[in-house]
This record gives structure tokens, sequence and C-alpha cells, in this order.
């Protein structure tokens, strides 16, 4: 067999332990520290965005060159720059007027409506790597 097709397939095969091993952690933590969760959906999309930019910046340094992929590359921060600037940061603050309590009045509401938001963000963030995979 070819020496490219095995180095394929070894990364594919580690990459799938490496997914494995990471969903097997979350089915055995009943209760998911939400700092620790949010931290490693952080990374994990870091590395996927990381990824993406070394592949696409190869395929356009040889395609464009150097210069006019650079300059292309500080366009489009400039751009998202400008976008972000219209659109604002969600924030969570909790006030003690506006925390709803529950019969033992302890805002155990506000941190089940929290956790899911973090755990729905966590589907969403699986999913696209899923999709980033099939692309």
């Amino acid at each position: 067999m070819d020496s490219q097709i095995l180095v394929a397939l070894s990364l594919s095969l580690v990459g799938g332990l490496s997914t494995s091993a990471g969903a097997l952690l979350v089915i055995l933590n009943p209760a998911p520290n939400l700092k620790m969760l949010g931290l490693l959906q952080g990374f994990a999309a870091g590395l996927m965005l990381s990824i993406s930019f070394f592949d696409l910046a190869h395929n356009a340094l040889n395609s464009i060159g150097f210069l006019r992929a650079n300059l292309w590359f500080f366009a489009g921060v400039v751009f998202f720059a400008f976008i972000v600037s219209f659109i604002p940061e969600p924030t969570i603050t909790i006030e003690a007027n506006n925390i709803q309590k529950d019969d033992d009045g302890s805002g155990k509401d506000l941190m089940k409506k929290h956790r899911r938001n973090v755990l729905f963000s966590g589907i969403i963030t699986a999913v696209g790597r899923l999709f980033g995979m099939i692309c």
C-alpha cells in the first residue's frame, strides 16, 4: 500500500479515536463543569479554525503568491472587524431584581437555562466539526 494512503488512514484513525475519547469523557461525566466545558469548546473551535486557515493559506500562497495572499487575508480581517463593530457582544448580567427564584429562593432556573445554553453551544460545535470533516 502507498505510504500516503497509510498516512491518511492513520491520521483519520487518530482523529476518530480522539473524537471518541472526548465523547466518552462527556458521557461518563454526568454534570460537566461549565467553566471547563467552555474552555474545551474554545479550544476545539480554535483548533478547527487553525486547521482550516493553514489549509486555505497554503493553497492561496501557491495559487496567487505571498504578497497577494497576505493582502487579501488582512483585507478579510479588516472586513470582519468592521462587521463585528455593528454586532453587539452578548453578555449575561445577573441582577438581583431579574433572577427568577424557585420556591426555595435559590435561582436554579437561571442556572438551568445557562447550562442548557452551554450544552446547546457544544452540540452546535460538534455539528460544525462534523460538517467540516465532511466538506
